[in-house]
């Protein structure tokens, strides 16, 4: 007799957390069930439970992934220390132009945005507090050695900037054009780029 195929735990987590991924993209948050995460991950939904506790625990899991969020190394584009040594008006700006070409690098995670707009549950609260408390630690980091008054300037400006840009990522999926600026050219970013430096030019540490 054969020996029955030994289960790869770790293969098997990420077939489901890819799986949940386009269950995602194609039908928001509402289409997420075990059912229909296991069965596009060829699986038994029991293993969700079994590997992540419930949906809610894989759900998390994806959201914690490298590959989602954009991170610490992502928005420095991989030096953090050259960020840190950067005057502030040109690391402000440094990483809301990082940040804008990750979220354009992440098609899905904009597809996920787009779905926490018109659907508010458990799993897109999980979503939305693991990018909050992402973005707030990454703040916390690159921001942290300034002065109060100047800190919190700083992070307005940047949490400015990064709805400014998300927006405009978020737009440029389906619209090619905003105020005359081409959302899906090169060019257009780099217009974009130029005046995110420009808007933090006066910020002083």
């Amino acid at each position: 007799m054969s020996e029955r195929p030994r289960r790869n735990r770790s293969e098997t987590e990420d077939r489901l957390k890819s799986a949940l991924k386009s269950v995602l993209a194609e039908g928001g948050f509402g289409a997420l069930t075990p059912s229909r995460v296991a069965a596009a991950a060829g699986v038994d939904k029991m293993l969700i439970y079994r590997y992540f506790g419930d949906l809610e625990g894989l759900t998390r899991a994806v959201a914690k992934g490298p590959d989602f969020f954009p991170s610490m190394e992502d928005v420095c584009d991989g030096d953090v220390a050259a960020i840190l040594a950067l005057p502030v008006p040109d690391r402000a700006a440094a990483i809301a132009v990082n940040f804008a070409h990750c979220l354009l690098e992440r098609p899905l995670v904009l597809e996920l945005m787009v779905w926490e707009l018109v659907e508010r549950n458990q799993l897109t609260a999980i979503m939305e507090t693991e990018r909050e408390e992402t973005g707030l630690r990454i703040a916390r980091e690159l921001f942290g050695d300034l002065a109060d008054n100047t800190g919190h300037r700083v992070n307005a400006i940047t949490a400015i900037l990064g709805a400014a840009v998300t927006y405009l990522a978020l737009r440029q999926r389906k619209i090619r054009w905003f105020n005359g600026i081409d959302l899906k050219s090169d060019a257009g970013w780099a217009e974009i780029e130029v005046t995110i430096r420009a808007m933090t030019a006066h910020l002083a540490a």
